[in-house]
């Protein structure tokens, strides 16, 4: 009679195992709840949340307003009405911000996490792209070059994401200034704004930008923010799939020599 000891192993051979664990489907799918759930629910539910506290703050504030006969204390109240819808945008606005560089975060893990996966059928050799290029330039170049994905044919999937980058590094090293002041020896008192300020986010980004001068501040809209979730979650699901397709014919390769 067989005899089966708990320290009898069980052979699978590594291209049968890979056949069965899709783990770039794996990180798509945990992408896509990362993206949705802890990003966009979180940034959601704070978003109600100072609503409802500015709901609620603001009906009182008219309450006195309407029992104030005082004409200095009253401007004092609408003094107040006004900066409590003000901290209200302003909160919203530094909440998108942030959902925006978690994203840009949680993307460029998720690329690299697939690209390290890739490793059990196309070994990575080299580093890729020089220092000063951006984390996803290299991506790109690496992607380009050890999957021989096409990123000329598919611009489009992936124009957005240097967009998107460019407004990350702008609210993360410039604390969301959109015009940051010149060196003191480059400012020229003659030449208005664009001569304290080094304007390029705002003229290269307008559509991100809200205010002028020394007050414009990068401001991530609600449809930008969710243009933005859609194209990240699309992009990640497309070289899912493109990397799964290589990776299960090198598997085919791989069995032929068995």
């Amino acid at each position: 009679m067989y005899q089966c000891s708990i320290l009898t192993p069980i052979m699978f051979s590594l291209p049968d195992w890979l056949s069965k664990m899709d783990f770039y489907r794996h990180e798509y799918v945990q992408f896509q709840w990362d993206v949705h759930i802890l990003i966009e629910g979180t940034l959601d539910a704070s978003i109600r949340y100072l609503d409802t506290q500015t709901r609620a703050e603001l009906p009182k504030i008219e309450e006195v307003m309407h029992r104030s006969l005082d004409g200095e204390y009253y401007r004092h109240l609408e003094d107040e009405y006004g900066v409590a819808e003000a901290r209200n945008s302003s909160q919203e606005q530094f909440l998108r911000n942030m959902a925006l560089v978690a994203l840009t975060t949680r993307l460029t893990h998720a690329l690299r996490k697939m690209a390290r996966s890739a490793e059990s059928f196309n070994v990575r050799k080299k580093r890729y792209g020089k220092k000063n290029m951006s984390e996803f330039g290299r991506l790109w170049l690496e992607y380009a070059d050890r999957f021989g994905i096409d990123f000329e044919v598919n611009a489009d999937r992936i124009a957005f994401v240097e967009i998107i980058q460019k407004v990350r590094n702008q609210i993360v090293h410039n604390g969301a200034e959109a015009n940051t002041l010149k060196p003191f020896d480059d400012i020229d008192l003659n030449s208005g704004d664009a001569g304290y300020f080094d304007m390029r986010f705002s003229r290269e980004y307008p559509e991100y930008v809200s205010g002028t001068g020394s007050g414009a501040e990068v401001s991530v809209s609600e449809v930008q923010l969710k243009n933005a979730f859609n194209a990240s979650v699309d992009l990640v699901g497309w070289l899912a799939r493109e990397l799964r397709t290589r990776e299960l014919a090198s598997i085919g390769k791989m069995k032929d020599f068995q």
